[in-house]
């Protein structure tokens, strides 16, 4: 596995959650406008029905979003133990701030210190060559 993959597999958990509490959300806002609107507003014969379906969604959402916040406690939990065995502190920095703490490049840079893009993307790429060899011992490849 690509120490590059390996580390957006913890950014896209991340988005997945944030996709999942706006479904949420919404269903949410639909089953309090529909338990709000009063009977003769409603043109709908089966009113408890459309309150009953959000209600539902929600449960159903919130389930999905109680296994994705455990799928990705258990990926950043395994994305710090991979960065914790890196002795450069430069590279553990620039991978905890973009993947982690999902930072764009432009805030790695100035949090760091460094004056141009290439700086901080040279030292990210070291970083990922460093995680890179780390996988390769903790996720050994399949032998042929």
């Amino acid at each position: 596995m690509q120490a590059k993959a390996y580390f957006e597999a913890v950014r896209n958990a991340e988005r997945q959650l944030w996709l999942i509490k706006q479904q949420q959300r919404h269903a949410m806002e639909m089953a309090t406008r529909m338990g709000g609107q009063s009977e003769s507003g409603i043109k709908s014969p089966n009113v408890s029905s459309q309150v009953e379906s959000a209600a539902i969604r929600i449960a159903d959402l919130d389930a999905d979003l109680q296994a994705d916040v455990k799928r990705y406690q258990d990926l950043v939990h395994q994305a710090r133990l991979i960065i914790q065995q890196i002795p450069q502190e430069k590279f553990r920095e620039v991978l905890t701030l973009r993947y982690l703490c999902n930072r764009p490049w432009k805030a790695i840079k100035a949090l760091m210190g460094y004056d141009g893009d290439k700086s901080v993307f040279r030292v990210h790429g070291y970083a990922l060559a460093a995680a890179e060899k780390i996988l390769q011992k903790e996720i050994p490849s399949d032998t042929k």
